[in-house]
């Protein structure tokens, strides 16, 4: 029974301080810009970006720095949050367990009054709802890299970002970087001034996912680097050293034994003395790139992890996430002329309302905080339903100019229509004001009689589950005639190459309809026998509970929404096979 004990007493000792290779390397170069690719599960947050706050902010005392995601939203339910349960985490501090870092003696969250042991910032917090303050006065800031403009005017030492692929390269660089100056001199002296640290997993740029940081992989200076690497060990190792000799001076009795260890504390503080500022000029001017796969954390993990995740990703997610292998982007795409710039907006969120509330508080994102909602106004949801259902929903702006699509939802058995109508409601209901909702379903009209029925079925149980709910629902395609995959593909052709005065412009949020515009990256055309069609093989090689971002089945919502809305502005048009398809499509 002791032995198990001793034992289970080891293994949590184990994982508590057990590091893998990359956060091992991570830690020891530590240099002034630090960017790692880093595959699922790597602990990321927990050994890299954690501990590369604490150092940061101790070496910069009093001084600001940044915590980047690209919205607001992310940073508030899910980088936060994630970060302060890695600060939670229990540690063994002079034989007693504690908190890496507590919560009211070394940091406070959301706090305009300041702890009086804690030091004032150098400056006064601009944003104190949005900012973590440690004891000796170095600050974070929340910064969403989709408002830029939220740092206008100030001067940050560092900036942390979190999930880089997520973030605009161009905005980071010419709005963001610059704010990285100011500090005394003293500050300037620090290995992380001005500097850069950031996490993600690899970019799909087949998703249409960012790989802006891979360009600094060519930037690595290796024999730099080997220097740093040679020189923090043996700088690790007599600091290290000086430690245990202050224990041995306090505890031993023998007069000869403290004066040899005095001696050698002596020696190892010399040492400690010459290259610590070496070591910080080296840092100082080093960029590191690391990228590595799961395996990395294999021992952890275990063979069981890699094949769950095996059995359940499709090859091309699991070479992404997991081997952190680059994917390319997909050519001959059945939405041709969709463009991820043009036709995506990032404005998504009434930032006045969301800045209002505090880091502390429980936030839960409604349509409330949409900047493209007008509560006003009826909605417009096309509707894939199947084992894995999936609505879109949009709004008509500018007198009907402008398509709007501000929402996604789904659910996959055994949910139900009932199950999407509760996220509908929690989402909208609280807000609109007009309830009406125009509901676009599968027309299905070239199914057969069974998938017919079901579909029926489907969209009549959604229609009476959403009016369950208050909402006035009128449901159309009901016995539509036959649409071929040419014609929606003729239809999206015309909507997303805006050539046409009598269709609108389509334009998609980003950020709450971030799997829909994955998933129309990634909708592949197929042409055979001279026929053109929407390929859904991924529908049948994916999982349910992965089909959100990776399939078909969030795109053929937003078609049949799309088909339904303006098929009857351009009939003559859909009435004759397309001839002239893009250049890169060979029927």
């Amino acid at each position: 029974m002791i032995k198990e004990e001793q034992n289970e007493q080891q293994r949590q000792l184990f994982e508590r301080t057990y590091m893998n290779h990359v956060q091992l390397v991570c830690n020891v170069i530590d240099p002034n810009m630090l960017y790692a690719e880093l595959g699922r599960a790597t602990g990321k947050t927990e050994g890299v970006m954690t501990p590369r706050i604490i150092r940061v902010m101790n070496s910069m005392p009093g001084e600001l720095s940044f915590l980047v995601h690209k919205t607001y939203v992310a940073l508030m339910t899910n980088v936060w949050p994630n970060i302060q349960a890695s600060f939670s985490r229990q540690v063994s501090v002079g034989g007693r367990e504690r908190p890496l870092l507590e919560y009211g003696v070394d940091y406070v969250v959301g706090e305009s009054r300041l702890p009086k042991h804690f030091r004032q910032p150098r400056y006064p917090i601009a944003y104190a709802k949005h900012s973590v303050v440690f004891r000796n006065g170095s600050h974070l800031q929340l910064v969403a890299s989709d408002q830029p403009e939220s740092v206008a005017g100030r001067s940050a030492v560092h900036a942390f970002v979190e999930e880089m692929k997520h973030n605009s390269g161009d905005k980071l660089r010419s709005r963001l970087f610059p704010s990285l100056r100011g500090g005394s001199a003293e500050i300037r002296r620090s290995p992380y001034y001005a500097g850069v640290t950031g996490v993600s997993d690899t970019a799909r740029v087949d998703l249409g996912e960012d790989d802006w940081f891979e360009e600094y992989e060519k930037k690595v200076n290796p024999a730099l680097l080997d220097d740093i690497a040679t020189v923090a060990l043996a700088l690790n190792k007599h600091l290290v050293r000086e430690l245990e000799l202050q224990d041995l001076i306090r505890t031993t009795k023998n007069p000869l034994l403290v004066e040899k260890f005095y001696r050698e504390k002596e020696k190892a503080q010399h040492f400690i003395a010459n290259w610590r500022p070496r070591l910080d000029d080296m840092r100082r001017n080093a960029i590191f790139y690391v990228r590595a796969s799961s395996f990395a954390n294999k021992d952890i993990l275990g063979p069981k992890f890699f094949q769950t995740q095996l059995d359940t990703l499709d090859i091309d997610e699991f070479l992404t996430s997991i081997c952190a292998v680059r994917q390319k982007a997909v050519t001959n795409r059945f939405f041709a002329t969709f463009d991820r710039e043009r036709h995506r907006f990032g404005d998504s969120y009434i930032y006045d309302q969301i800045l209002k509330l505090n880091l502390k508080d429980r936030f839960v994102l409604t349509a409330h905080y949409l900047s493209h909602y007008d509560k006003n106004q009826p909605l417009y949801v096309g509707y894939d339903p199947g084992n894995f259902s999936s609505l879109i929903v949009a709004q008509q702006k500018d007198y009907g100019q402008r398509l709007d699509i501000i929402k996604e939802f789904w659910c996959y058995i055994p949910d139900t229509q009932e199950s999407l109508a509760k996220q509908f409601f929690d989402f909208f209901g609280a807000d609109a004001v007009n309830k009406t909702i125009h509901l676009y379903p599968d027309r299905a009209g070239n199914k057969r009689r069974e998938e017919r029925e079901q579909i029926t079925t489907d969209s009549r149980a959604l229609k009476d589950a959403l009016e369950h709910y208050g909402f006035s629902v009128i449901l159309y395609n009901e016995g539509a005639p036959t649409i071929y995959h040419w014609q929606q593909f003729k239809l999206c052709l015309m909507l997303f190459g805006e050539q046409s005065p009598r269709l609108p412009k389509i334009r998609i949020c980003e950020n709450e309809c971030k799997n829909l515009c994955s998933a129309i990256m990634i909708s592949p055309l197929l042409v055979k026998n001279g026929k053109i069609e929407l390929d859904k093989s991924s529908e049948k090689k994916e999982s349910l509970k992965r089909q959100a971002g990776l399939t078909t089945q969030l795109p053929s919502a937003m078609i049949y929404l799309l088909y339904g809305l303006y098929s009857d502005a351009v009939k003559g048009e859909l009435s004759n096979f397309p001839t002239d398809l893009p250049g890169n499509i060979v029927v």
